[in-house]
């Protein structure tokens, strides 16, 4: 959001320290920062040296350190919608760091109210997306899917590949807690896809982490410990922090590869991950192992070109709708006066019908063609 006044030159290294910080070069990130923060305050621009000390934040964020991000967050407090949703979205990111989800998730959602008031549409997918993480945190799977649907359907309409790799991640997440590892493991193959292709090193190891989640379906928990070793190590190398959720997950999962695999093997494979580094497991794993499961990691796409509304009966759109408002079979049964039985069949033919694998998928579909 460009205004008259602010230098070009500023405004460029801001952007580009955003940029840069995505890929993990953080010390050129924080010189650009730095060049930028002069420049705004020798202009008295104070919306412009707040959203650079914003920007600057984020790096201490992600290495887990909030009690120094949030000094920079807090240094300016003006009363314009789009910056204080962006303040608002760090002190969020900082809050779930430090172990307080609910209370992120409220400044979460106030910043999405703030971004759809401001009409910035990229801001909201991309808070759209961190509400949903918060939410799984907080345990409110329903709530989740729909804001991590949303926020992904967004990205696609805007084409963001960086939002979309973080999205299908995100969305993978809810997947997998969700307890559809299929669905899940396309969508963190798609969000691993991206970021090699746009060198994303942050969303690759996530997204390395995610396919250790999914486990191949149970059939090569040798892999999954690989996974989990390379995951770690590009973050290591990133010098960056797994974010609670993710730490939380991470470390139930490998407890479960230890008892199946024994201590010993388990660990021979981990170390193997980390030994390879992040180069050589890329090339391990499939070209394309998106072909396997190639209709769920475009379902969406897909389906907002493929499907069809007049293909569902009037029934089926109100649960449609219901299920993109996050909620659950018995509710959407109570809503309607139907039996869950009755709601579990339509949800089927929903799927069916449009192609799609998930409730959450099916949301994404509906907020996409307008339908909800």
């Amino acid at each position: 959001m460009g205004r008259p006044g602010a230098s070009p030159r500023a405004r460029a290294l801001a952007a580009a320290a955003d940029l840069i910080e995505n890929t993990g070069g953080y010390a050129i990130a924080e010189e650009y920062c730095e060049e930028a923060l002069a420049i705004a305050r020798a202009a008295n621009d104070d919306y412009l040296a707040a959203e650079v000390l914003q920007i600057r934040a984020w790096p201490l964020l992600r290495q887990g350190q909030p009690g120094a991000a949030l000094p920079l967050i807090l240094a300016r407090r003006l009363g314009e919608p789009h910056l204080t949703g962006l303040l608002l979205s760090a002190r969020s990111f900082a809050l779930n760091i430090g172990g307080n989800p609910a209370t992120a998730a409220r400044d979460a959602a106030e910043s999405l109210r703030l971004f759809r008031q401001a009409g910035d549409q990229l801001l909201v997918g991309a808070m759209l997306g961190n509400l949903g993480i918060y939410e799984l945190s907080a345990g409110d799977l329903d709530a989740a899917c729909r804001h991590l649907a949303e926020a992904l359907a967004i990205a696609r309409a805007l084409n963001s590949r960086s939002d979309i790799a973080y999205g299908t991640f995100n969305l993978g997440l809810a997947e997998h807690l969700g307890g559809s590892p299929g669905a899940a493991e396309a969508l963190f193959t798609e969000s691993l896809d991206l970021g090699r292709r746009t060198g994303m090193k942050g969303i690759m190891a996530y997204a390395l982490l995610g396919l250790a989640l999914a486990g191949h379906g149970g059939a090569d928990p040798g892999r999954s410990a690989r996974l989990h070793g390379a995951a770690d190590q590009a973050l290591a190398d990133l010098g960056n922090a797994l974010e609670p959720l993710e730490a939380r997950l991470a470390g139930l999962d490998r407890q479960r590869l230890r008892a199946a695999m024994g201590t010993g093997a388990f660990d021979a494979e981990y170390t193997a991950g980390r030994t390879l580094g992040l180069a050589q497991v890329l090339a391990a794993l499939p070209e394309r192992q998106a072909e396997r499961t190639g209709a769920l990691v475009s379902e969406p796409d897909a389906a907002g070109t493929g499907g069809d509304a007049s293909v569902l009966t009037p029934r089926e759109l109100d649960v449609l709708k219901l299920v993109a408002q996050g909620l659950s079979n018995p509710d959407i049964a109570q809503r309607l006066f139907l039996s869950e039985h009755t709601i579990h069949r339509h949800l089927a033919n929903i799927l069916r019908k449009l192609g799609l694998s998930s409730r959450a998928a099916a949301a994404a579909w509906g907020v996409r063609t307008g339908l909800v």
